[in-house]
């Protein structure tokens, strides 16, 4: 007894620690936060919440934000919060705005703003630059989309009085709104925020997995042994549950996929977790429990099922909640069937018990919350993961207790048993591996090996208000392959691929540490050089251009010469006053159109 009360003090304990996200006085207080140089220390997390300006129906820019502050009076609202309230329609549009006083010591630094999963569209904006994006924002429902990728945006503030712009759309889900807080502060620090949570996440779910694809390996050797299987099931549906609302690298694995693929799959791994979880029961505990509220559950599941499928996610997510109800029905009859269970003297009948009871908390809780009702935190995954220790814990002891019956059996449990721990740690560092791979993969174009599309759009905008504010000539040239269709279609897109890769390793060489190359598109590059003046960025660039001519790869589908040809466009940030970095790539592109119009193999500057 003794050990099991050790066991569930360190689960508690590990399951809590991980609850608290941070601590913070700070409160916006009609749309303005003033932020002291004690707050904003390197590892400080401030949430954005508190009253923020509010302009309902209308998507703003900050020219009209600033102008509305002066000329009239701006209602007010409290953020985070959803609209599924009697005070607004949920589907709905609207502009959220607050000022951020910063130290002016901690001008110039890089600091980020935290989106996580929230339930409709949104951009956010800060002194007028779109930082991140989470789907279309749009004024109805044909020009809104929602997404579920939470996003993390950089800037470097100019002055010390920062304008914050979040515009919100919703259209599709039952609940609108920025359900979910804003997080702010030094760069390092939301990083490595955001790290040490996906990190408890990461190993709770790990362990979850790897207890469930144990218990039905176990199953497979015992195939009589059915709540194994349910078991198994269980902590799979609900640890693949989990990656939709959990680590946010994983969920922008998710980002490609449609929106509403991913609520239906979300609810049909819900729906499936109640499946397996009565047939768990009723096969613990087949005499108290009975065959009948199986054949129940189904019966009311199966539609449910059907329904998420074929109805949009407005009908099938509300339906949800108002049939959830009888989750606590079925929540009370299950308690019931344990207390019988416990009071028959069932083998771990009474850990059942705690377990199920602490898990009914956390999803109580879950439900709550996503109504609005209560503010506190998603615990149903802490809640299951304490749930998964127990279970495991009771099915291997009454395994082990049954296990005279078959020697060789009883042999193969114990080593299971005995390697379980060192299992989860393996599998655990497999996981961080992998999560640090995929991180690099978000960045890395996969057949050039250079940086990608993704990573070229986050660092330009911050090294673009970096040469202005340090008085440094930022270089950027748009490259593209000539009649790179003409060379697929010639010889395969095979031979593209090494035609890509070959003009790739040509630039590679001559630029060098001097810039960053990015693949933009198929056959279009960009390369990013610093502190590099139109005339020097001129030779690189011809030197890019006639390097790639003298290779003399082969080409015989052009009409005009034999081998292939690259054009060049290029600017530098002393040549214009570029207002934004949209309009410095604009640049770039109308010199290589240049190019190309003039008659290719050629450079030209804006």
């Amino acid at each position: 007894m003794r050990k099991i009360s050790a066991l569930i003090l360190f689960v508690f304990i590990l399951s809590g620690c991980t609850l608290v996200d941070y601590e913070t006085n700070s409160q916006i207080k009609y749309g303005l936060l003033v932020i002291n140089q004690t707050d904003i220390a390197e590892s400080s997390i401030i949430p954005l919440r508190g009253e923020w300006l509010f302009f309902t129906h209308e998507l703003l820019s900050n020219r009209e934000i600033e102008k509305r502050i002066i000329t009239s009076n701006v209602d007010k609202e409290y953020l985070p919060r959803t609209w599924n309230d009697s005070l607004r329609n949920i589907t709905d549009y609207a502009t959220f705005a607050l000022y951020l006083k910063i130290p002016k010591e901690q001008i110039g630094h890089t600091f980020a703003l935290s989106t996580r999963f929230q339930s409709s569209a949104y951009t956010l904006l800060v002194d007028g630059m779109p930082i991140s994006t989470s789907g279309s924002v749009g004024t109805s429902k044909d020009t809104s989309a929602p997404s579920m990728t939470p996003k993390i945006g950089y800037f470097v503030p100019n002055s010390d009085k920062i304008l914050v712009v979040l515009q919100v759309s919703n259209f599709e889900d039952n609940v609108g709104g920025p359900s979910e807080e804003i997080l702010f502060g030094r760069a390092n620090a939301i990083v490595n925020y955001h790290s040490d949570r996906q990190a408890a996440l990461l190993f709770m779910n790990g362990s979850i997995i790897i207890i469930g694809i144990y218990h039905i390996i176990i199953f497979l050797y015992r195939k009589t042994e059915r709540p194994f299987l349910y078991f198994g099931l269980l902590s799979l549906f609900i640890a693949v549950r989990s990656l939709f609302v959990g680590p946010m690298l994983l969920q922008m694995q998710f980002s490609h996929l449609s929106w509403f693929l991913l609520k239906r799959i979300e609810h049909t791994l819900i729906y499936g977790s109640v499946l397996v979880y009565i047939g768990f029961i009723s096969r613990l505990f087949p005499r108290e429990a009975g065959k009948k509220i199986v054949y129940i559950v189904i019966a009311i599941i199966m539609p449910l099922l059907l329904l998420t499928w074929v109805t949009p996610p407005s009908f099938f997510k509300s339906l949800f909640f108002d049939i959830f109800p009888l989750a606590f029905i079925l929540m009370i009859f299950i308690t019931i069937i344990l207390v019988k269970a416990f009071v028959n003297k069932r083998p771990t009948a009474l850990m059942n018990l705690i377990a199920n009871l602490l898990f009914f908390i956390t999803v109580v809780n879950d439900y709550l919350f996503a109504k609005g009702l209560i503010d506190t935190l998603m615990l149903s995954i802490y809640g299951f993961f304490f749930y998964v220790i127990l279970q495991a814990f009771n099915l291997s002891r009454n395994y082990a207790k049954n296990s005279h019956e078959s020697e060789l059996l009883s042999k193969e449990l114990m080593t299971l048993n005995t390697s379980l721990d060192k299992k989860i740690h393996e599998r655990t560092y497999e996981l961080q591996l992998k999560n640090e791979r995929l991180k690099q993969l978000t960045e890395l174009d996969g057949l050039t090996g250079i940086n990608n599309r993704r990573y070229f759009e986050d660092r330009l905008p911050i090294c673009f208000r970096k040469s202005y504010k340090d008085k440094w000539p930022l270089t950027i040239l748009m490259i593209d392959i000539d009649e790179f269709k003409k060379y697929n279609d010639t010889y395969g897109h095979l031979k593209g691929d090494d035609l890509i890769c070959h003009t790739v390793n040509i630039m590679k060489d001559i630029v060098a540490d001097r810039g960053v190359i990015s693949r933009y598109g198929g056959e279009e590059f960009a390369i990013v050089i610093r502190d590099m003046g139109e005339g020097e960025a001129r030779i690189l660039a011809e030197k890019i251009r006639s390097s790639v001519e003298n290779a003399k790869f082969e080409h015989k589908g052009r009409s005009d010469i034999q081998f292939a040809t690259i054009s060049i466009g290029g600017t530098t940030t002393f040549m214009h006053s570029f207002e934004s970095v949209s309009d410095f790539i604009e640049a770039a592109d109308q010199a290589l159109y240049q190019s190309k119009n003039s008659g290719r193999n050629q450079t030209n500057f804006l």
